[in-house]
């Protein structure tokens, strides 16, 4: 189905070395796309064959537009997957500079992209722009603005002014801009930064090293996981379907962070190490999605969340565990 929908097409794909960005770039190239992927100086993981990657500093608004006017005569499509990231302790000691240097970025992909004619945007949002306070179920349409909350690291509030803007420059100039919104995202590739760990890789990582797995909280707290492969497919058949500008990416089930930890060590096949330290917040008691426009849409149905710890364990232990 991606072929039908990707061949042919030339895209730039920003953070084209970036967990989420090399996944997009290899299943566009697989797809039949020309694939434009940039980069920032000193990143690994060169992308597949086929793929013409170029350094660029998207900071740099001189950068950036000479780019963008050297592709924007070919590229029909972009999806913006950079951005500065870190676990919470890298966001809390870099608040500010992180939301600056976001939020800067995000407007210079976007002046690029209107002022040298690339169609369609897809800009990759997050779950984290609702409130920890909304009940149940939350759906596109539930306003996120009416219940911002300014407190939160600089990292979400740059996914809130970059969905801002984006609706923003859809009324003023007529762009069409994608706003995906995943919930957690894991798989292959993720952890080779260890500054950037997401929880699943920050978990595997202490158990490869036979540590005990910290939780703060009483580790009830749910939360929903996307796998990296279904969240690419499924942007990526949202985008060429275009029923939908603003979506949700989710799977219809979520675990607490107690039984994910346990899930891990099973795969690890070693003996449970689990600390809870109830002196420490754990977040939000929940935060899960209603997935209910992109299961319209997309042709599959998302892995279990016990088939992609599998395949993600597999990949660590050939990989990093070392």
């Amino acid at each position: 189905m991606l072929a039908e929908q990707w061949s042919g097409r030339t895209v730039v794909v920003t953070g084209g070395r970036g967990f989420i960005g090399a996944h997009f770039t290899a299943e566009l190239a697989a797809a039949g796309a020309k694939v434009i992927s940039l980069h920032r100086a000193g990143q690994a993981a060169p992308a597949p064959d086929g793929v013409q990657e170029i350094e660029l500093d998207l900071l740099s608004t001189l950068e950036v537009d000479a780019l963008f006017r050297y592709v924007g005569a070919h590229a029909d499509t972009l999806v913006h997957c950079a951005g500065i990231d870190g676990n919470a302790d890298f966001k809390k000691r870099n608040f500010g500079s992180i939301l600056d240097s976001n939020v800067r970025i995000t407007s210079n992909v976007l002046n690029g992209a209107r002022d040298h004619g690339i169609g369609t945007v897809v800009l990759l949002s997050s779950a984290e722009i609702y409130s920890a306070s909304s009940a149940g179920l939350v759906t596109e349409e539930d306003d996120y603005r009416k219940l911002m909350e300014l407190s939160g690291d600089g990292y979400t509030l740059a996914k809130v002014f970059a969905e801002l803007l984006a609706d923003a420059y859809r009324q003023q100039f007529g762009m069409r801009v994608f706003l995906a919104r995943p919930t957690n995202v894991y798989g292959p590739g993720d952890g080779l930064n260890p500054r950037s760990r997401r929880v699943i890789p920050a978990m595997l990582a202490r158990i490869a090293a036979g540590e005990p797995v910290q939780i703060w909280g009483d580790g009830q707290q749910r939360r929903s996981f996307i796998h990296v492969h279904d969240l690419v497919h499924a942007v990526l058949e949202m985008v060429g379907d275009g029923s939908y500008d603003t979506f949700n990416v989710a799977t219809r089930s979520s675990v607490s962070l107690l039984e994910l930890a346990r899930l891990l060590f099973a795969e690890f096949e070693v003996a449970e190490r689990i600390e809870l330290d109830t002196t420490k917040a754990g977040g939000a008691k929940a935060r899960e999605l209603s997935a209910d426009k992109m299961y319209e849409v997309i042709g599959f149905t998302p892995r279990p969340l016990a088939d992609g710890l599998r395949d993600t364990v597999h990949w660590y232990k050939s990989t990093l565990a070392h």
